[in-house]
Parts: C-alpha cells; sequence; structure tokens
C-alpha cells in the first residue's frame, strides 16, 4: 500500500479543517454586515461572502462520508443508531435552545409585526429542518439561515442510509452522481418540462446541496488506494491547498459562474488540506485563533444574525455606521456567545457521545 494512503487512513484528525471552518464562519458574517449597509447586487468578491456556506458543505460531505467508510472498513459496516445518536447530541441541543430563544424574542419584540407572524408560520418547518423545502425568501424572514442547517441534517438522516445499504462503494458512488444530476437538473430548469413548476419533488431535488455531494465523492476518492493514487496527482502537492484557494477566489469573483464549479473547486481546497498534514496553507489555518474560530464555528453560525443584530444596535448608539467594524464586533459577540456555549452548554451534550463511539 502507498505509504501516503496508509499515512491519511490511519490520522483521526484533520488539523486544518477548523481553519477552513473558520474562514467559513468569518464569510457568513461578513455578507451579512455587508449587505447591512445596503451592498446588493454588486460584482464585487466583497459580496460573495455567502460561498462561506459553501464551504461548510464541502468540508461536511467529506468528513461525515470518511467517518462512516471508516467505520464500515474497521466494523465491517456501520451502526446508524450510533451515528444519529453521536449526529444529534452534537447538533439538536443548541439548534432548538437558539430556536427557543428566538421564539421568546419574537414574541417580545416582533409579535406584531409580518415577519414575526410568518416567523411563527414558519416554525414547524424550522422545528422540522425542513425550512429549504417550504420557507422562501420574500423580504425580512427570521430565521431564514435555518435553510442550510436543514441541508445538512437531511444530508444526514439520508446518507449513512446510503452508505450502509449500498455497501459496494462503487454503488454508493453511482447514487450520489444521480444526486447531483438530478440537482443541476433542477436548479437550472432542465426538469420544468418534466415536473411542474413549483412541484414539491423539483423543490426537494433543488435542494441537493451540490458541495456536500462533492465532498462525498472526494471521500470515497481519497479512501479507496486507486482513487487516491489519482487524487495525489491534484491534490497531494505540497502548495496545492494554495493553488486551490486562489482558484476558490478568482472563481468566486465571477458571480456570472454556476455554483457547481465554485463547489467543484472548494471540495479540491478540503481535500488538499486533509490529503497531507503539512500542506501550504497548513501554518495559515491552524493558527490559534483560526482554530478556536473553527471549533465554535457552529454556535457562531446559529447566533451570527442575534449577534449582528445586537452589534447594529450597540453601534448605532455609538453613531458608527462602518461595515468593517459592524463586521468585526458581531463576529466578536457571536464568537463569545458560541464560546462560552460550547464550553459550558454544549460539552454537556458532547460528553455523552463517547457512549456511541463508532
Amino acid at each position: 500500500m502507498d505509504v501516503r494512503h496508509q499515512t491519511f487512513l490511519e490520522n483521526r484528525f484533520f488539523g486544518s479543517l477548523d481553519g477552513l471552518r473558520c474562514l467559513s464562519i468569518l464569510a457568513v458574517v461578513w455578507h451579512h454586515a455587508w449587505r447591512h449597509h445596503g451592498h446588493t447586487g454588486t460584482t464585487s468578491l466583497l459580496d460573495r461572502g455567502h460561498l462561506g456556506v459553501s464551504l461548510f458543505f464541502a468540508i461536511s460531505g467529506f468528513l461525515i462520508t470518511t467517518l462512516i467508510l471508516r467505520e464500515q472498513q474497521d466494523r465491517g459496516g456501520i451502526s446508524l443508531r450510533r451515528f444519529y445518536m453521536r449526529r444529534s447530541l452534537r447538533i439538536f441541543p443548541l439548534y432548538y435552545t437558539v430556536l427557543l430563544v428566538y421564539v421568546l424574542a419574537v414574541w417580545l419584540m416582533d409579535r406584531d409585526t409580518v415577519a414575526g407572524r410568518q416567523f411563527y408560520d414558519n416554525l414547524p418547518y424550522f422545528a422540522s429542518y425542513t425550512s429549504n423545502w417550504f420557507v422562501h425568501l420574500d423580504g425580512r424572514v427570521i430565521f431564514y439561515f435555518a435553510w442550510s442547517l436543514a441541508t445538512e441534517e437531511q444530508f444526514y438522516l439520508f446518507w449513512p442510509f446510503v452508505e450502509k445499504v449500498f455497501k459496494g462503494r462503487i454503488l454508493a458512488v453511482v447514487a450520489m452522481c444521480c444526486l447531483i444530476a438530478a440537482s443541476i437538473a433542477a436548479t437550472s430548469g432542465l426538469l420544468n418540462g418534466m415536473l411542474a413548476d413549483g412541484s414539491f419533488l423539483l423543490t426537494v431535488l433543488a435542494s441537493i446541496s451540490t458541495p456536500i455531494c462533492f465532498g462525498v465523492l472526494v471521500a470515497h476518492l481519497l479512501h479507496s488506494p486507486t482513487g487516491f493514487g489519482i487524487a495525489s496527482m491534484l491534490f497531494y502537492p505540497k502548495y496545492a491547498s494554495l493553488v486551490w484557494a486562489v482558484v476558490v477566489l478568482a472563481m468566486a469573483a465571477l458571480p456570472e459562474l454556476p455554483l457547481q464549479w465554485i463547489a467543484v473547486a472548494m471540495t479540491g481546497l478540503v481535500a488538499s488540506c486533509v490529503i497531507r498534514e503539512d500542506h501550504g496553507l497548513a501554518s495559515l489555518l491552524r493558527l490559534a485563533p483560526m482554530q478556536a474560530i473553527g471549533r465554535v464555528s457552529y454556535g457562531m453560525y446559529l447566533m451570527h444574525m442575534l449577534s449582528m443584530n445586537l452589534a447594529s444596535k450597540i453601534l448605532s448608539k455609538l453613531h458608527v455606521n462602518n461595515t468593517l467594524t459592524l463586521f468585526a464586533v458581531a463576529s466578536g459577540i457571536a464568537f463569545l456567545a458560541a464560546w462560552v456555549s460550547f464550553n459550558y452548554y454544549e460539552m454537556l451534550f458532547l460528553k455523552l457521545k463517547k457512549k456511541f463511539a463508532s
């Protein structure tokens, strides 16, 4: 066996992923700070912070599938019960706690507004992780960002079952390729002649995240000895991660470029950051501040809009109206809240994950 592949398979912690998560969440916070000051419809790279969510997706697709493949290899199969319990302990406590905070906050401040009443109408979809199917962005939509969490949760629910049933890796890869094709067809309008516009099936197909799908494919590629050998040509050179990062930025600067192409580049970035630990961006992505932010990025994402609103009110009192300042203050508040939550609340549940270790 290739020594490099053996080293990859034995690696139980990918040291650069928290750094990538840091970049993802900061991009998302920047996006909302940028839009808060009315910057919309521009062609600037500064207007592309929302792509941070796509990087989150690519990381999730790779990491979750890698964990599944390794459990199958080590144990001869995957325990869906253990997998779902681990995911539930990581995701549900904070998600539903923050959702409850929103319920109370909207009741206190927005219950008589159109957005407030709409929030309560949408509450069943937020609570069931189906908002990406039933909640549409039309004006101000409170808690709208939960669409991405719904997309991830549906992946967590669906894909492990596919991997378990299609024990042969080829079948799982074929199934994922079919999902990618269906998603692209739905989002590009190719299925409009077959499915009624606005039909539920079309909505579901369009909601499939191509970055997650590409992350799944890269996980299979790197897990396979043959695939790893092929991937090494693109991802293993020491400075491949730097090249892929430049490609991502270059593609992100082209707003007319389809998301699927940017998703491919982001997946390439993830692959080049995990295929070897001493890659060209490792020293940057492992900086202590980036690791700290990445570690609590889930909490920051859940609380970033609350933090943005609080930061906006504080800066308004101080008569400060600057996008960069709003971004910095909102990021600081979100990090502090997420750090406290992670260490003193979420950790209570995370310790229970050991009972369901693979």
